[in-house]
């Protein structure tokens, strides 16, 4: 499977999604440190009262942030990265890797920082 005359959608439209993935992404990431940043205020004065469910619900929302929304945030930027590179070059998913993310992203994505193109996406 190569090249653009492939496509059952516009590459133009899935570009657009992908920028909408990446908002999307970028929301959530800000969501999640505001939650995670709330509760552990919240749990100050638990924590200084010695009570238990200071470091629980300071921990709640670590975790929350790394694990639950960190993961779901993953997922939509793993799923925008694989639909740039077909937008570009209308590959199958066993082809797709964050490397080559890199090599398409180019000037249409500049602010995405590469801090994934390793091994994904056979995590």
């Amino acid at each position: 499977m190569a090249g653009a005359d492939v496509f059952a959608m516009d590459p133009d439209e899935v570009r657009k999604s992908v920028e909408i993935l990446f908002e999307i992404e970028a929301e959530v990431d800000t969501q999640a440190i505001a939650i995670a940043t709330a509760t552990t205020e919240a749990a100050g004065p638990l924590k200084e009262a010695a009570t238990a469910l200071g470091p629980a619900l300071e921990a709640a929302g670590e975790w929350w942030q790394i694990h639950r929304a960190g993961g779901f945030r993953g997922l939509v930027g793993n799923t925008g990265e694989y639909l740039a590179v077909c937008a570009e070059e209308a590959v199958e998913v066993d082809d797709y890797n964050a490397g080559t993310f890199a090599s398409v992203a180019g000037d249409r994505y500049p602010e995405r920082p590469n801090a994934n193109a390793s091994s994904r996406p056979d995590w």
